[in-house]
């Protein structure tokens, strides 16, 4: 390989983990803060779950949508303008002195993610074809970094400037910035190469609707990711209910990220050769059943939860996103598979933090809600055991393109 392909190498994996970082801190930046803003907008416990509750919709709502801009604007640029939606909407947050602008950003920084998240996955099968399963975790770990600095560092930049949450929420912005310069040079590289490429992997872009596999991932995704962004949502507050301090109910979100950051980079990387994903699946989801369990307990520092449902959480997410990977050939397909699987698994998601808020304003305490998050668990394993290996996922497939061949 000669030096400037290895350099743009190189500089991809660090562009393409720039760009994840503003995937999930616009989000997570909210939970330390969330009675904050409570107290200051006097919203309900289920109005203020709308904050990650309504990008998660919009994930879902969207996603079908970024493979037609991908066709107009094409693959790199398409993502680039998705991440200035990102840090537009994040930025905004600086003058949101009101429940309707606040949830409006919300709303925006969801349509980005929805855009970036399919067309990320259609970029590693298009560059990164043999180690698929490596950069998920390049790209899950920039994920779960930015989600640890914007939970980790939000009370500590609202105390530095006198409490004010608004810019505490919307320095995040800087996240798009960086990710956006860095990106350039992917975008000019792709416009020198001919288009030819790029129209037969993005041209007619079809949802798989009628292939039963993709329905059982797209189930599998939600529940994971419904679990995911409650607790995002409600891990800090929950903390606080047991009697922590804001500050270490901070610290215990940041915990939950960054063991996420970590597990979400490591366990890809372990799995990257392996056919079977299913032991690992059951593993991570046993990790977030025993650390959801010792919270309602509560006799256990909320840390160590907290840290057992980061590598829960942490595990699942790149091992659903690998598995449409294992499953498709092409670019094009595996950017078909992910925005469905988004599109259903997000719509899914999203109602999961709005069910625990709307149970905690009934029930007054978060154990209850917790309980269901424990079935969903439960659930989730049920349904891995259908999950297919590599092998098998890639004979389906063989098997489907004869069948349409014939």
């Amino acid at each position: 390989m000669d030096q400037p392909k290895k350099m743009y190498i190189i500089w991809s994996i660090f562009a393409l983990f720039m760009i994840s970082m503003n995937l999930r801190a616009s989000i997570t930046s909210i939970s330390p803060v969330l009675e904050n803003i409570k107290t200051d907008l006097q919203m309900s416990s289920i109005s203020v779950s709308l904050l990650t509750s309504l990008p998660v919709f919009c994930m879902g709502i969207f996603a079908p949508v970024a493979g037609k801009l991908s066709e107009r604007f094409g693959l790199e640029l398409t993502i680039a303008l998705s991440i200035l939606l990102i840090g537009a909407a994040t930025a905004l947050r600086l003058v949101a002195s009101i429940p309707l602008l606040l949830l409006l950003t919300a709303v925006f920084t969801g349509i980005g993610i929805a855009i970036a998240g399919p067309l990320i996955s259609g970029y590693i099968k298009k560059n990164f074809p043999a180690s698929s399963s490596s950069m998920i975790g390049v790209y899950s770990a920039g994920m779960g970094i930015g989600a640890s600095l914007s939970a980790g560092f939000v009370v500590p930049v609202m105390h530095a400037f006198h409490n004010s949450w608004n810019n505490a929420l919307a320095i995040w912005a800087l996240f798009a910035v960086i990710g956006f310069i860095v990106w350039v040079p992917i975008i000019k590289t792709a416009h020198q190469r001919t288009m030819t490429e790029e129209k037969s992997i993005m041209k007619k872009s079809r949802l798989p609707w009628g292939n039963r596999y993709v329905w059982l991932l797209t189930i599998i995704f939600g529940l994971q990711s419904g679990i995911y962004y409650s607790l995002a949502t409600w891990l800090a507050p929950k903390v606080q209910e047991i009697g922590y301090s804001a500050t270490y109910a901070a610290t215990a979100v940041t915990v939950f990220s960054i063991t996420q950051m970590i597990a979400s980079f490591i366990i890809p990387m372990l799995i990257n050769n392996r056919s079977n994903r299913k032991p690992w699946m059951m593993l991570c989801a046993l990790f977030s059943f025993v650390g959801i369990t010792l919270l309602m307990i509560g006799n256990i520092p909320p840390l160590i939860s907290a840290a057992l449902i980061g590598i829960g959480s942490g595990g699942l997410f790149p091992i659903t996103m690998i598995l449409p990977l294992d499953a498709t050939s092409t670019p094009k397909e595996a950017s078909q598979w992910t925005a469905m699987i988004q599109f259903g698994g997000y719509m899914l998601s999203g109602f999961i933090p709005i069910f625990v808020g709307a149970v905690k304003d009934i029930t007054h305490t978060y154990n209850i809600a917790f309980v269901a998050l424990l079935f969903i668990l439960v659930t989730l394993m049920l349904m891995t055991l259908q999950v297919k290996s590599k092998k098998q996922a890639a004979s389906s497939l063989d098997e489907e393109i004869k069948t349409l061949g014939a």
